[in-house]
């Protein structure tokens, strides 16, 4: 008797431990790496598990399609679906949050299909300039440029001049560390629209990136006539900001005081600022 409690004990033991195992979830996957995938997030509260699918949205770009909770009991994931309702499609923004892959040996225990009919509905256009800038943009965003120059070539042989698509490449360039390839395509593209803020916006950018501070201040000066109010204020405001930073004070004392002229009283920006000219720069 007693060796087939020590068997039968052994068994519920061995059992146990291949559940846990089954059970158990990898969470090494980037969001960015798991487009058309149903995932899980661990929520830290009380074993429970937030799973949702993600895609690349047309509108939202990279997204998860939230479909609710689960918890893991007796090797069963149990899921407490979102109302229909409430269902939401969430932007996903660039970070390092680790996410596992679904196995589809779990779809019919958390009442899902391997491509969700919702999916179908949307009659998304995989092959739209739209779309594939979507792709790009999000590469660039998630520091995957090589993967973002492969959508932005496909954009250029089907619609070279397609809205945007100069943004893009422009940041690729400047990401990649490529800058007089950036400057130069933003000063052609910038020839052809002299009053497209988004590109000095860009130009912008890129100089402060690569240290040319008096192409940048030059290209604000340029900007001006073509500016609302805001967008005077976050040009002056992210230039001050940067000469705060290279601790250089006559530059600073002067895109402050520029900066003041344009931020909104009791804006972000302006609480931030006053709190850089109260700072002492040592």
């Amino acid at each position: 008797m007693k060796y087939f409690f020590a068997i039968f004990s052994c068994v519920i033991v061995f059992t146990a431990c291949k559940q846990k195992e089954h059970a158990k979830l990898t969470f090494d996957k980037r969001y960015i790496e798991s487009t058309n995938h149903w995932t899980s997030l661990y929520t830290n509260q009380d074993s429970t598990y937030r799973y949702g699918y993600i895609y690349m949205d047309p509108k939202l770009g990279l997204a998860v399609h939230s479909e609710g909770t689960y918890k893991v009991k007796d090797n069963v994931f149990v899921p407490t679906k979102t109302p229909a309702g409430a269902l939401q499609n969430i932007h996903l923004e660039y970070s390092n949050t680790r996410v596992a892959w679904i196995p589809e040996s779990r779809f019919d225990e958390l009442q899902i299909k391997a491509r969700p009919r919702w999916l179908d509905s949307m009659k998304i256009d995989s092959t739209s300039p739209a779309y594939l800038q979507k792709w790009a943009f999000t590469y660039n965003e998630w520091h995957e440029n090589a993967k973002a120059l492969i959508y932005l070539d496909r954009i250029k042989k089907i619609a070279p001049d397609f809205p945007g698509l100069d943004y893009e490449y422009a940041f690729y360039y400047e990401a990649t560390h490529q800058y007089d390839k950036a400057e130069a395509l933003l000063r052609q593209s910038l020839a052809a629209r002299p009053t497209d803020f988004g590109l000095y916006k860009a130009l912008i950018h890129e100089e402060v990136f690569s240290n040319q501070m008096d192409k940048a201040e030059q290209n604000y000066q340029a900007a001006l006539p073509y500016c609302t109010t805001e967008q005077k204020a976050e040009l002056s405001y992210n230039i001050c900001l940067i000469y705060y930073n290279q601790k250089n004070k006559p530059k600073f004392a002067q895109w402050a005081a520029e900066a003041k002229k344009w931020v909104a009283p009791g804006s972000q920006q302006a609480i931030n600022l006053s709190h850089l000219m109260d700072t002492p720069i040592n």
